[in-house]
C-alpha cells in the first residue's frame, strides 16, 4: 500500500532538507507552501515536483486540508517541516498497514526545546500522541489555529506506544524563537476569541483569570512534573502562563476598541493628542 507524505511550509529553509531526507522513502511527497521568502521551495524541488501554494495565514492549519486533497494515495502521513521520521517509525507504519491495525494512527513525538529533549509537562513522547497517519476518508482538518483534526467516529484508532517509533520534533531553538511564535499565535487566538461571543464572555472575569494562570503554572510544573526537566521545565511552565496572559491582554484591548485592528485605533487616539497639542500653537 502506497503512502503520501504531506508537509506544510513557510520559511523553513533551515529545516526542510533534513525533514525531506527522512521521508524520501515515501511514494509521494506533497509540499504546500505559504509563499516562503527564503529557499524553502528551491530545496523542496530537489525531492518532489508536487509543490503547491496556499495563501499565507500565519499558521499552517487552514492549508492542511488543501494539502490532503492534493495527495493521491489512501494512506497519509502528516509531517511538519521541523520534524524527522526515524527508520523505526517507517518500519512500524508499514507493519500497521500490513496487519491492518487501524484507520487512524496516533504517533508519539519526541519534543526538543533549546537543544534538549523535554520529557514532562505534556511534552513527553507518549503525552504528545498525534493522529498523523491515517486512511484519508477517516480524517480531515479544521481551519482555526490548534483546531487540528476531525476524526470520523467510525475510524478504528491505534496508538503507537514505543517512543522510539515516534517523530523527532525540534520544537523551538531558544527563548527568542518561542517568544516570536508566542506573539504570533496569541494574536491569532485572541482574534478567534474576539469573533466568538461565547468564548469572549468566558475570558472576561479577572479573578478567574488569575486562578487560571496559577493553575496553568502548577498543572505544568507540579502535576505534570516539569520540574524534572530543570530550568527548561521551569521556563516552559512560566512561558505557558505568559501565553495565556498575553491572549487575555490582547483580547481586552480588542474589546476596549471594538476591533481586531487595535493599532489603528490607538494611532487615532494618538493623533487626537497631536492635534490638540498643535492647536495650541495656532492660538499664539
Amino acid at each position: 500500500m502506497k503512502i503520501s507524505i504531506i508537509i506544510n511550509t513557510f520559511n523553513e529553509e533551515k529545516n526542510i532538507k533534513n525533514c525531506l531526507e527522512s521521508v524520501k522513502w515515501a511514494d509521494e511527497i506533497i509540499i504546500v507552501d505559504m509563499y516562503s521568502e527564503d529557499n524553502t521551495v528551491d530545496i523542496a524541488r530537489k525531492y518532489t515536483d508536487k509543490i503547491f501554494f496556499f495563501k499565507r495565514m500565519g499558521y499552517a492549519d487552514p492549508a492542511r486540508q488543501f494539502a490532503l486533497e492534493k495527495a493521491s494515495n489512501e494512506w497519509i502521513l502528516v509531517v511538519d517541516a521541523d520534524e524527522l521520521v526515524p527508520l523505526k517509525l517507517v518500519n512500524k507504519l508499514h507493519e500497521i498497514i500490513e496487519k491492518d491495525c487501524g484507520d487512524v494512527i496516533y504517533i508519539p513525538r519526541n519534543n526538543y526545546f533549546a537543544g534538549k529533549q523535554i520529557h514532562n509537562m505534556g511534552w513527553g513522547a507518549l503525552d504528545d500522541l498525534q493522529p498523523r497517519f491515517f486512511k484519508r476518508k477517516y480524517l480531515n482538518f479544521g481551519e482555526k489555529i490548534h483546531d487540528f483534526y476531525n476524526i470520523n467516529e467510525d475510524a478504528r484508532i491505534y496508538k503507537i506506544t514505543d517512543p522510539h517509533e515516534g517523530f523527532i520534533h525540534f520544537s523551538y531553538l531558544d527563548f527568542e524563537d518561542y517568544i516570536d511564535r508566542l506573539n504570533k499565535y496569541t494574536s491569532i487566538e485572541s482574534k478567534n476569541i474576539f469573533e466568538n461571543e461565547e468564548k469572549q464572555n468566558q475570558q472576561k472575569n479577572i479573578i478567574s483569570l488569575l486562578f487560571r494562570l496559577l493553575n496553568v503554572f502548577f498543572s505544568n510544573y507540579i502535576r505534570q512534573k516539569a520540574y524534572k526537566d530543570g530550568f527548561r521545565g521551569l521556563s516552559l511552565s512560566l512561558l505557558a502562563v505568559i501565553y495565556n496572559l498575553t491572549v487575555y491582554l490582547k483580547l481586552t484591548l480588542m474589546e476596549e476598541y471594538n476591533t481586531i485592528d487595535t493599532r489603528e485605533k490607538v494611532r487615532d487616539e494618538y493623533l487626537k493628542i497631536v492635534d490638540k497639542l498643535l492647536l495650541e500653537y495656532t492660538k499664539k
